[in-house]
């Protein structure tokens, strides 16, 4: 019989599966233990590999046009069969799943998903390599998402083969049926391996052995285990080989069904109850070995609400079940891929109650003297009220051959619970000794002897404060505020302004009023309340009843020692509280951060609109001051108006800076009674981002000396987004007319002009800058070792009408020569020249590998190298 959930402290404990073993030996369980332990350790962070590029050779004229590739190499390559990138790091790692896209920001979000079989109609090959994007997310985190590219490239026709034509084809997942069967239909796989080609064979693959599958098998594949195929395609005297595999998915229960195990907590004329813990039975519901992470387990009160997935128990806190009851587990696999996944709700958690010896609520002992030290404090009363009438044993009576345990009771007192549960290192005699200011938790365990049935409960012996004061606030009316909603009732929380009847101040050089920490204020409803200290319930404390504009009190306070002392204030002060209206503002955008963005058009830059909308329940007035931070100075921040904007509901802003709107009722809502301005948010307007190249001067140009005799080099750019270092997360980049990317690396960018462009990937702003690529020696050492011994740039070995003119100091012409000559060997008229720097003069005219407006456009670059003796 179920009741309604509850959470109630008690003792829980985790029995056998089957009944029978003692419940604390279950908690110890090695495979339980461990898991617990990786939860609650940090994981190190996983690794996502980067795809393999996916090569392929075209069809032949047979099949021209079309072209069809297998995604699936990208994270287990054709060639090798390596799951594993370059650096040793899976690809798709265990609890991940993986997805392919056309664009970044459909891989980011995880939208249209494009079938692991691509299909090209009319490809043109002068279009290869195409981009695509894998996206692989954590199961257990689905924050975690990492996106990359990689290429699908054209093979070149010289020297394909069959071999490298084939498409491969995607393993398949079928949820097994409640015989553990799985069926397959192969057709498909058979004819599309290969555009249509029907000389194809298909084979099942045991171990070393391969049997051709009959029409009938290709038609309806059944099998009860994970099945390798292999496909032969045979074409032109050409044979291809391919293989994939038939997965039966099953779910990886262990069949268990656990058993807890409760002290106790009630009872009624039905049944016993208990509270029980439900996560730790999670890894025996799973197969050994197997990570609850990547299952989702829930946990329904009956089989019917387990299959329908609905009213799952909430398992963060116990629940509270009846003595024979039980509750279904729901189990699902994260990691399946049939389109059906299998659901398990056939095993369950059952409930036991232990019948546990009653312990009756104990008073605290507890004695109230601010001049002594310490005290020896006597716990020998506990017994009678813990006994409540029970025959206790003695320790000598015990001890005895003839003693008869029936219907008697054992009492121990211990320091601490895990003590009393094992029921070592009792304290020895009857007094407790404390310091001043401490409040010791007691422990006390009651034995059925006849069944050695136990329970444990707790009590406090404490020695504190006999001169605690109430601070005098009978003249002070705490004020409040909140927004005011239609019904104009609302409470509040009694204890916000408790500091100040403690008598506990902010300031460090104002003493405290009271001697110790250790306390709490209490409240009276009125002054027969606060005589008796009779005392207002916690839940009414913070949820203190009272209507918006009103002054209410007095409400009477006293000075209290928290829980485990007696010791109070001999006097108790009263107060009164105030509710007033906090404005109701919406603040837009709602984020704080913002960034001013550049229109590409015209290079002007878009404002940002800031903006403040009224919710006044009453639709009040209010007046609006826009503010931007002018400075700082020692932790202070001042701020200062901003012209011609005063009661404006929104403002744009075209500089960078913190900004706030600060509002306040054009008048009292309520005479008499404080109102409060809205929360204001800052907005951080950062400047618009400024694409940065690495390595380029002052002038926009990288001298690199990586760039090749093709005159191609590696450029690296980067974002500065309002700070003075770089980044390049939260951007994609691209230059000249290249597609976005994700990477900020571009390899073999040609000599010449370019321009380079970064785009912000959630708020598109976006941000250009020109460079220039030029590379060329920085020196020159003609000394006829053979090394280094002329000077040329080799870079520019791809443009024959290019001609280099060096001069020295004085612009005197020394040498004109071309990229394809050894170049300078630093003599002029036949007379070596001295070691100094020279200067250079360069033309030559861009020439780009893909269309640009600049083709033919003539460049010419100035620079100095030094020759060295």
């Amino acid at each position: 019989m179920w009741l309604s959930l509850f959470v109630l402290s008690g003792a829980l404990s985790v029995g056998a599966v089957v009944g029978g073993i003692n419940p604390y030996d279950y908690i110890g369980n090695k495979a339980i233990a461990v898991i617990a332990n990786e939860q609650k350790e940090p994981k190190p962070e996983v690794k996502v590999g980067k795809p393999h590029d996916i090569e392929q050779a075209l069809p032949k004229n047979t099949a021209s046009g079309n072209f069809r590739v297998f995604l699936g190499e990208a994270i287990k390559s054709k060639t090798t069969g390596a799951v594993i990138d370059a650096e040793g790091n899976a690809i798709v790692p265990a609890g991940y799943v993986y997805s392919f896209h056309n664009t970044p920001n459909e891989a980011s979000q995880g939208s249209n998903k494009i079938s692991e079989i691509l299909y090209i109609d009319k490809f043109n090959p002068a279009s290869a390599p195409l981009t695509k994007y894998l996206r692989v997310q954590s199961v257990v985190d689905p924050a975690k998402v990492t996106v990359t590219p990689f290429l699908i490239k054209v093979k070149p026709e010289e020297g394909a083969t069959l071999n490298d034509r084939v498409t491969g084809r995607p393993d398949q997942y079928k949820s097994a049926d409640k015989d553990g069967n799985a069926t397959f239909v192969l057709l498909e796989d058979k004819n599309q391996l290969y555009y249509g080609n029907s000389n194809t064979e298909l084979y099942k693959v045991d171990s070393t052995v391969k049997t051709k599958l009959t029409d009938a098998e290709v038609d309806k594949f059944t099998t009860n285990k994970d099945q390798v195929i292999e496909a032969k395609i045979v074409l032109d005297g050409e044979t291809a080989i391919r293989q994939f595999t038939l997965y039966v998915e099953t779910l990886k229960v262990s069949g268990v069904n656990p058993v807890l195990e409760s002290v106790e907590t009630r009872r009624d004329k039905d049944n016993r109850y208990g509270n029980f813990n439900l996560k730790p039975t999670i890894p025996a519901l799973l197969a050994a070995g197997e990570n609850p992470d990547y299952y989702t387990i829930t946990f329904h009160k009956t089989t019917a609400d387990a299959i329908a997935n609905k009213e799952a128990l909430d398992i963060t806190k116990p629940i509270e079940g009846a003595h024979g009851t039980d509750v279904t587990a729901r189990i699902a696999y994260k990691l399946a891929k049939s389109a059906n996944p299998i659901v398990s709700t056939a095993q369950k958690v059952k409930f036991t109650v232990i019948d546990k010896p009653t312990i009756p609520a104990l008073p605290n002992v507890s004695y109230c003297d601010s001049k002594i030290a310490s005290y020896s404090l006597t716990i020998d009363g506990q017994t009678t009220v813990i006994a409540d009438g029970r025959p206790i044993a003695t320790e000598e009576e015990m001890a005895k051959p003839d003693f008869d345990p029936k219907g008697k009771y054992s009492i121990g007192y211990f320091n601490s619970e895990e003590d009393a549960i094992a029921n070592t290192n009792k304290i020895v005699g009857v007094e407790i000794t404390v310091n001043l200011d401490e409040a010791r938790k007691i422990w006390t365990r009651l034995t059925s002897l006849e069944d050695n049935n136990f329970n444990t409960a707790f009590f406090y012996a404490s020695l504190g404060y006999d001169n605690l004061k109430t601070v005098d606030v009978s003249g002070r009316t705490f004020e409040y505020c909140q927004i005011e909603n239609a019904s104009g009732n609302s409470t509040i929380n009694l204890r916000t302004y408790e500091n100040a009847i403690l008598g506990k101040s902010s300031v460090t050089n104002i003493p405290d009023t009271n001697p110790t920490k250790k306390i709490m204020a209490v409240y009276y409803k009125d002054e027969a309340d606060a005589l008796v200290d009779r005392r207002m319930p916690d839940s009414l404390v913070t949820a203190y009843p009272i209507k918006m504009g009103e002054v209410k009190g007095p409400i009477y306070t006293r000075v209290v020692m928290t829980e485990g002392f007696k010791c109070m204030a001999d006097n108790f002060s009263t107060f009164k509280v105030s509710l007033g209206v906090e404005l109701a503002i919406d603040y837009l955008p709602k984020q704080s951060e913002q960034q001013l963005c550049i229109n590409t058009d015209n290079n002007e830059i878009i404002p940002v609109t800031l903006s403040i909308e009224n919710k006044d329940v009453k639709g009040r007035a209010i007046t609006i001051d826009w503010q931007r931070e002018k400075s700082r100075n020692n932790g202070l921040i001042f701020y200062e108006s901003l012209p011609n904007t005063a009661d404006k509901t929104s403002i744009q802003v075209d500089k960078p800076g913190n900004y706030r709107a600060v509002a306040n009722y054009a008048s009292a809502p309520y005479p008499g009674v404080v109102s409060c301005s809205a929360s204001s948010i800052v907005w951080t307007v950062k400047a618009p981002p400024k694409v940065v190249v690495e390595g380029a001067d002052e002038t926009g140009m990288i001298n690199s000396m990586e760039v090749d005799e093709k005159g191609e080099t590696m450029v690296r750019l980067g974002v500065l987004d309002g700070g003075t270092s770089t980044v390049t997360d939260g951007y994609e980049f691209a230059i000249d007319n290249s597609a976005f990317q994700p990477s900020s690396q571009f390899y073999n960018v040609p000599i010449g002009e370019h321009v380079a462009y970064a785009r912000n990937i959630k708020t598109g702003c976006s941000a250009s800058i020109k460079f220039s690529v030029f590379g060329y020696p920085k020196y020159f050492t003609p000394n006829g070792d053979g090394y280094n011994d002329t000077w040329n740039i080799p870079g520019l070995k791809g443009h024959n009408e290019a001609r280099i003119y060096i001069y020295d100091k004085s612009g005197r012409l020394l040498k004109q020569l071309s990229p394809h000559t050894e170049g300078w060997d630093g003599t002029w008229n036949g007379k070596q020249m001295p070691s100094t720097d020279y200067w250079f003069t360069v033309e030559f005219v861009n020439d780009y590998k893909t269309p640009d407006e600049r083709n033919g456009r003539k460049v010419s670059y100035k620079g100095h190298f030094s020759l060295k003796r």
